[in-house]
């Protein structure tokens, strides 16, 4: 699963156990299948980091017993190169994440399948993505597992790999639920700030105080550029629908939901949708530049 070992803001899809069975099980056929995974989804690590271990353990045994290697050659080669393959993946993402360079936490790895020749313009897609880890990747382990077992009379990696491809689906059935769970909270956020904004009157339509029987008030001077810079805030929270106190990962977050519908890309070229992107960009790089600074 997509797991953390410490609390944060966004979709968290954990189920107590299941979540680390269904990761025991499903990563040692999905680091085959995919690359450039985030680094939030190699955790639990000291789960895998215990299967691989255990895997280890187990080729020393089937290597030394006499006649143990017969018996158990598919199933080792294929856990060890899992264990390669995971370790390679956990060591390149603590260098990209050193580097600044990592990919976002959730992320799950591209598939190989959109490696092939003529289907590498489906990289950008979401819906190709989902659906190729959710139904084909599954498949294609469910197919190796018969054909091993059919063709070659192999059993005991046959029977692993049926296990995984079941492990598999209910591991990206469980993320794209959370996924479409936590679009559908960010959308109730988005509609509950619209209303607030939409019933509240704005600061043009209040009354002016006016300021009678109260003692003149000594104004303290301000730094030079404050006043402006409290003014954009305000604004530009606004335009990303935060609420104090303003966080500049769920600005990231309110960005990219807002982007995605004025984008001028996918979206069409309109006057409008381009100055509302503009905006957008202009209001991210303002607390970018806040929380650097």
């Amino acid at each position: 699963m997509k797991d953390r070992q410490i609390h944060t803001v966004g979709p968290q899809p954990r189920v107590p156990i299941v979540s680390a069975v269904l990761h025991w099980f499903a990563i040692p056929a999905i680091v085959y299948l995919r690359s450039g995974f985030g680094y939030s989804y190699l955790s639990p690590k000291s789960v895998f980091l215990a299967f691989s271990w255990a895997t280890v353990l187990f080729a020393i045994y089937a290597w030394m017993e006499p006649g143990a290697w017969q018996t158990y050659w598919a199933l080792t080669s294929f856990g060890i190169g899992a264990v390669i393959l995971y370790g390679s993946q956990l060591l390149f993402a603590v260098w990209s994440e050193t580097r600044k360079t990592g990919e976002h936490d959730f992320f799950s790895g591209t598939s190989h399948i959109l490696r092939l020749p003529g289907l590498t313009h489906l990289k950008s897609t979401s819906k190709a993505e989902t659906v190729i880890q959710l139904w084909i990747e599954p498949f294609v382990v469910l197919v190796v597992a018969t054909m091993l077992r059919g063709f070659f009379a192999e059993r005991l990696l046959s029977k692993w790999l049926l296990l995984v491809a079941v492990s598999m689906w209910c591991k990206e059935f469980i993320n794209y639920w959370y996924d479409i769970r936590h679009l559908k909270k960010q959308k109730d956020v988005f509609a509950d700030a619209e209303e607030t904004m939409a019933g509240n009157p704005s600061e043009e339509n209040l009354p002016t105080p006016s300021g009678k029987g109260r003692k003149p008030r000594d104004k303290r001077p301000r730094a030079n550029g404050s006043a402006k810079d409290d003014e954009e805030e305000r604004r530009f929270a606004e335009v990303l629908r935060l609420m104090p106190p303003y966080d500049l990962q769920q600005a990231e977050q309110n960005y990219r939901a807002l982007m995605k519908g004025c984008h001028p890309d996918p979206n069409d070229a309109s006057a409008a949708n381009t100055q509302r992107a503009a905006l957008l960009n202009d209001a991210i790089e303002f607390f970018r530049s806040r929380s650097s600074s």
